[in-house]
């Protein structure tokens, strides 16, 4: 998965150089942990993120051994100089001391210990351990003597067969690239030019385009490991690290650039509560453990950030920059087959043909247009909505024709007044513990048409009246692999997860394109990655607590992690199910496809399109459009001729991004946009409807033809104020009540352009009420004010009654006002002197009898 950068792991160096500390009593040496959690991407490969930065992961780590061999030979060899061994022993005060704070002293070679504290609990059936093996290596002369020093820049351990691959550790006694000693764990036989990286991709999740090049599917092993080197002839002495790691062509080792807690200056010194020095007559001994792991998904424990190419060879996915609304809403339903087939035979210059072929094209080649990996605009929203958005424009755009009508009949209209469970129509999932059991209460009441792909949305939010404030529900749901709607069978071919806040207009589409047991295909943001179904389903389909605990299973990558979003991050909010029907044809598509994508060339093919240039907005318009077309309505009442003319009219521009591409301007092409709107036969009244989508404002109430909020009408706003009054073209005019969410004050009288605007009453959170005239927005004129006088109304300044007394006059001293009221008054209000000076009073609270 992909996740955000975590903390570094318990059992691992920090990666940059430590400062080598001074020589002190320490205190004592703590045992390792009783279990070991899961490595953090922070701990990288060293010789892997080498790589990384000098050549993007191009060269082998031999490549850079030899490199690092060479260049110290042509620089001479260093001078040798002795190490003075400290051959000290603890003395009766600090063996008491160690058997009574250290208390149980593990060895180096206890294999019980170990071995169960590093080949950590998989917990999921997909990930299936191989076979475990240990490499012991002793190292004799690791200084050397003058006689015969020892100038070796990487020392190799001899080779162990573990799971069909061969093994052994890399050591480099002067550091590789640092002063601290250097430890890595060698796959020989990934390394050998005979083994090959790559192979054909069998059953890929996305079918190859007929003609154009397939790419090759990465190889890969994935193990846990751990590497101990200590003193043989005091084995209790040791330093250790753990990690686990996904072994491939261009990451065949795995290790520590500062596998020790000292330098190598000093790292041969006996430290207080070790009973000898971990370098004792120039030898040391080093002891490996690995235990391969079946990992069928090809990306489990994987370090760094691997390059787009990478991922697209390691999944068979081409990535996107974004998962955003419009990137969550048509990747699912182009890895649905009948739909991609029927997205291929649309035809003439309409923007949602652009759309979706140029998506399409791009998902069929696997390239990646130029603007890959910039920065994107993000649009308010929410999946289901942008679904409803898609199934409006077509019905715009492909008006006339059967197009819109094979549209619904593939996936449903996502209207929630004719038979969608989306928006106002959404399942209460809050109330019922699995998807089942709220499809069969909701088709009690309710019809849910049921088309090839069915799109169900969960209940993901509320409204509190009380605090009156909107929360994000995360209750956990369970999500059956079948589904019975009506009496038709479905099977799970889909969901998307809400990440972050309620606000958050950032989506993940999780795909089973081959069905059930297959794997899970995640498009997060830059990358995608394939997951169990373990770690797809399980963690996000809700949690029984408000906060996860922290668990070494809460991390991403890396089972090492101690990294724990809140709660809110990642949360199933739709699914999508395939009736059976036609789940053949949706799980086994051919590998190849064929199609000749309209109007592209060759070059479309290397370097798709910037599907952005379909966008005729510049970024005033686009911000316009897309407020107005958040306020877009669901019709209440679609059998009226008006309404249905009027839920054509609402259809909202599709946003014709992919999620790597910047909003462009073509001032020509709005004529475009225009000649669409001029064929829309207008509603000549208004027509009722409910906007209910997720992280956004509830209305229910009138729309006039522009889309906007006009007649009666109901609005909780996204802040948790509820309004319930009259509105003027999307404005607060006429006659309303609202409660402020914030202040816990309500108002209700005349408004005008949002603000409150004539005669009207505001009753205030402590229960005193003002009465009389407002202009726009402040109080103004006569007023009566009724109500209890508090201690808090007491400290209040007697002119203004709303900031807090604060300010004295001189020479009266009269204290009766705020700051900001003081300055306008030449003469006490209490006993009429001429106010000389006026004093600013700090860090007292002064209150009025």
């Amino acid at each position: 998965m992909d996740a955000p950068r975590e903390p570094q792991a318990p059992l691992a160096r920090n990666p940059s150089p430590p400062i080598p500390p001074v020589l002190q009593i320490p205190t004592g040496l703590q045992p390792p942990q009783s279990h070991v959690q899961a490595p953090g991407p922070e701990n990288i490969s060293r010789d892997t993120q080498e790589r990384a930065e000098d050549s993007d992961h191009s060269e082998s780590d031999h490549d850079h051994d030899s490199e690092s061999e060479t260049g110290s030979e042509d620089a001479g060899v260093a001078p040798w100089s002795a190490i003075n061994e400290d051959t000290t022993e603890p003395g009766e005060d600090e063996i008491d001391y160690i058997k009574r704070n250290a208390g149980f002293e593990p060895s180096a070679t206890d294999d019980e210990y170990w071995q169960k504290m590093i080949f950590f609990e998989l917990n999921d059936p997909d990930l299936v351990p191989i076979e475990a093996g240990t490499i012991d290596w002793m190292l004799e002369h690791y200084n050397g003597t003058a006689e015969n020093p020892n100038h070796e820049s990487v020392m190799r351990s001899p080779i162990v067969k573990v799971g069909g691959y061969d093994w052994r550790i890399k050591f480099y006694p002067k550091g590789h690239r640092s002063e601290y000693l250097s430890v890595y764990l060698e796959n020989v036989t990934i390394q050998s030019p005979e083994w090959e990286g790559t192979e054909d991709f069998v059953n890929p999740p996305f079918p190859f385009l007929k003609g154009q090049e397939r790419i090759k599917k990465r190889r890969s092993v994935a193990a846990q490991l751990c590497i101990i080197m200590y003193n043989p002839a005091e084995p209790r002495v040791f330093e250790y690290q753990a990690e686990a790691h996904q072994f491939h062509k261009k990451s065949a080792d795995y290790g520590w650039r500062y596998f020790t807690k000292y330098s190598r200056y000093d790292f041969h010194v006996r430290q207080h509560g070790q009973r000898q020095a971990i370098l004792r007559n120039d030898r040391l001994a080093f002891r490996a453990y690995i235990r391969v792991v079946d990992d069928p998904t090809g990306c489990k424990w994987e370090h760094g950030d691997p390059s787009p190419d990478m991922i697209t060879s390691t999944t068979g996915l081409r990535p996107f920059t974004k998962s955003l609304t419009y990137i969550a809403a048509a990747v699912p339903l182009l890895h649905f087959q009948p739909f991609r087939e029927w997205a291929k035979t649309l035809r003439g210059d309409k923007d949602t043909r652009k759309y979706l072929q140029g998506l399409l094209l791009k998902m069929y080649t696997r390239k990646r247009s130029a603007n890959f990996g910039r920065p994107s605009t993000q649009f308010p929203g929410d999946v289901l909505e942008m679904l409803w958005r898609l199934a409006s424009r077509i019905s715009v755009d492909f008006e006339g024709t059967g197009e819109p009508n094979k549209f619904k009949e593939l996936v449903g209209g996502f209207h929630p007044e004719k038979g969608s469970a989306c928006g106002a129509n959404r399942l209460a999932t809050k109330d019922h513990s699995s998807l089942q059991a709220a499809v069969d209460e909701h088709t009690k009441v309710k019809v849910i048409t049921c088309p090839p792909l069915l799109t169900l949305e969960l209940q993901r939010q509320e409204h509190d009246k009380k605090t009156r404030l909107w929360t994000k529900l995360v209750n956990k749901v369970e999500i059956p692999d079948h589904l019975t709607v009506s009496g038709v069978a479905y099977t799970l071919f889909a969901f998307i997860t809400h990440c972050g806040p309620l606000s958050s207009s950032r989506y993940v589409p999780y795909v089973r394109p081959r069905g059930i047991g297959k794997g899970w295909y995640a498009y997060h943001d830059g990358r995608v990655t394939v997951l169990t179904e373990t770690e797809a389903r399980g963690k996000h389909s809700g949690f029984k607590e408000h906060f996860r605990e922290p668990s070494p299973g809460s991390g991403y990558d890396s089972p090492f992690s101690h990294y724990n979003e809140h709660i809110d991050a990642e949360v199933t909010c739709a699914v999508m199910y395939v009736r059976d029907d036609f789940t053949p044809q949706a799980f086994n598509f051919p590998d190849t496809e064929e199609w000749s994508a309209p109007h592209a060339n060759k070059d479309d093919y290397d370097n798709p399109i910037k599907t952005a240039v379909h966008e005729f907005f510049d970024q005033s318009q686009l911000s316009a459009a897309f407020q107005s077309h958040n306020r877009a309505v669901t019709v209440a009442q679609p059998n009226t001729p008006a309404l249905q003319a009027s839920a054509v009219a609402l259809a909202p521009p599709l946003p014709q991004m992919d999620g790597e591409d910047v909003v462009m301007t073509d001032a020509d092409d709005d004529s475009q946009f225009a000649a669409i709107e001029e064929g829309i036969t207008e509603p000549t009244d208004l027509s009722k409807g409910t906007h209910d989508w997720l992280g956004q404002h509830y209305y229910e109430g009138d729309y006039n033809e522009a889309r906007h909020q006009h007649g009666g009408g109901h609005l909780i706003d996204i802040n948790g104020d509820e309004y319930l009054g009259q509105f003027d073209d999307g404005k607060k005019a006429g006659h309303g009540k609202i409660f402020y969410a914030t202040s816990g004050q309500q108002y209700e009288g005349d408004w005008l352009d949002d603000l409150p605007h004539g005669h009207g009453k505001l009753t205030e959170a402590s229960g005193n009420v003002y009465e009389g005239e407002f202009r726009e927005g402040r109080k103004t004129g006569q007023f009566v004010l009724r109500g209890t006088v508090t201690e808090e109304d007491k400290g209040q300044c007697t002119i203004c009654f709303e900031n807090e007394i604060t300010t004295a006059f001189y020479d009266c001293g009269h204290v009766i006002a705020c700051r900001e009221c003081a300055v306008k008054i030449d003469f006490c209000p209490v006993c009429r002197k001429r106010v000389l000076h006026k004093l600013q009073l700090y860090g007292v609270k002064v209150q009025v009898d």
